[in-house]
């Protein structure tokens, strides 16, 4: 699926409500990759993302710790991604 977007006075890009439909996410790390840019998913649910590392990871903390946990882990992994592009 191609579609032809650009960007607003802000920076921003608009993504057509049929391009998000088909993508259900709203969180991406943005790469410059090959002259063009490249949108890469990142999982809207933090601890959704984590219970894929197994149960034994889970025990003994709040939901809350978890979330603060996989949300810091998740903007830690995007910036050093970001720096090295």
């Amino acid at each position: 699926m191609e579609k032809i977007v650009s960007f607003d006075k802000q920076g921003r890009i608009y993504l057509p409500e049929e391009l998000r439909r088909y993508l259900q996410l709203k969180t991406f790390i943005a790469k410059i990759q090959g002259g063009g840019i490249y949108l890469q998913p990142v999982e809207d649910d933090p601890l959704e993302a984590l219970s894929t590392l197994g149960k034994e990871r889970l025990r003994g903390k709040s939901i809350e710790q978890l979330k603060k946990e996989a949300r810091a882990e998740l903007e830690e992994n995007a910036a050093k991604k970001i720096r090295r592009h």
